[in-house]
């Protein structure tokens, strides 16, 4: 008699039962996805975190760059009080461009390095000046302003107002954002230029240099002895002056007036670029270096006289040039005053000058 084999549904179920083991899940609302199926969405916070940054927008909080910009200065501190700043023979401003600081508070040149990093903001602590000549309380300006550059720490920006912070907090220098200048329709009178050596000069006494471009293409002008005219070519901020042509009176200037023509008439041919800041016109080398600085002077437009002729135009208005040493910020009309306690100073204005 045969045997028959064994039944082989006990082996099958434990086969059936070992396969439903290692067979991933099917997934569902209940349960999550295993092996290389899609992992559930990450939280917002983690989703955030993992996004990529724009690099076109700058981090939240940071301050300002102080880099390519322009200013006046307005006030300087002197022992525990802010003084305004008095006006020079030239009109006082400072840039900050290629981590190096240069300007004048109105009468002597001061350049050198800065250091700045997030708020903080630090300037080579000796910094080179020229030596020119000033009345006493202009050179007691100059200084007074050199020594609050050592002691700055930290800067702060609000709008048009700068102001230069020592480690207290205490302002130490305010300036005021320059504006620019229309390089057509001014009259510009020269305030010095390159004499060939290396060095800039101012425009001898008794005598009176000016430049006017002219929307036409042409430019004119007087030397200090005779009147000249030339073309220009002006391209964004590329400009070049054609050959000078003038009239040829006796210069009945002072002793050296010639002489400063024809340096001031080289210094003009030299000249491949310009920039305006707050009334004042640089026209520059091709090495960037300054051929003729002037200041804006406002002419009279043409009025109509009461019997229908025309009044004289083209008479200097005294009352309408810019002052050289202060241009005001828009939201802050009223005048700087002179002193203030010491720490933080008030923003925008200062207060009257107290009667000693």
């Amino acid at each position: 008699m045969k045997h028959s084999p064994p039944a082989a549904a006990p082996a099958l179920l434990l086969v059936t039962a070992l396969l439903a083991a290692v067979t991933p899940l099917q997934a569902g609302p209940d349960r999550p996805a295993v092996g290389n199926a899609a992992a559930p969405p990450a939280s917002p916070a983690a989703a955030a975190a993992a996004a990529p940054q724009d690099a076109g927008e700058p981090a939240t909080g940071a301050p300002p760059s102080l880099e390519n910009t322009s200013w006046s200065p307005a006030a300087y501190r002197s022992g525990k009080a802010l003084v305004e700043i008095a006006a020079g023979p030239r009109p006082g401003r400072f840039r900050f461009e290629a981590g190096r600081v240069a300007g004048t508070a109105g009468c002597n040149q001061l350049g050198g390095s800065y250091t700045l990093a997030g708020a903080s903001l630090t300037f080579k602590a000796n910094m080179a000046s020229t030596m020119m000549a000033c009345p006493e309380p202009l050179m007691k300006q100059d200084k007074a302003v050199g020594l609050a550059l050592t002691r700055v720490a930290a800067y702060r920006l609000d709008g048009e107002l700068l102001e230069l912070l020592d480690a207290a907090g205490a302002v130490q220098l305010r300036l005021v954002r320059l504006k620019p200048t229309p390089l057509v329709g001014q009259v510009w009178q020269l305030t010095g230029y390159d004499n060939g050596k290396e060095a800039i000069s101012s425009a001898r006494n008794g005598t009176e240099i000016s430049l006017e471009f002219r929307d036409d293409g042409t430019l004119g002008g007087s030397d200090g002895c005779n009147r000249y005219m030339s073309g220009y070519t002006l391209s964004g901020a590329t400009l070049t002056i054609g050959p000078l042509a003038s009239t040829r009176m006796a210069c009945k200037g002072p002793e050296g007036a010639a002489a400063q023509a024809r340096d001031y008439a080289a210094a003009l041919g030299s000249v491949t670029g310009y920039r305006i800041e707050g009334g004042e016109l640089l026209l520059l080398t091709g090495e960037g270096k300054p051929a003729a600085r002037y200041r804006a002077e406002v002419v009279r437009p043409v009025e109509v006289a009461a019997g229908g002729g025309a009044l004289p135009s083209g008479t200097p208005d005294s009352a309408e040039i810019p002052q050289p040493g202060l241009t005001a910020p828009a939201a802050s009309p009223a005048p700087l005053g002179g002193a203030v306690g010491g720490g933080e100073a008030p923003r925008r204005t200062l207060p009257p000058t107290p009667t000693p």
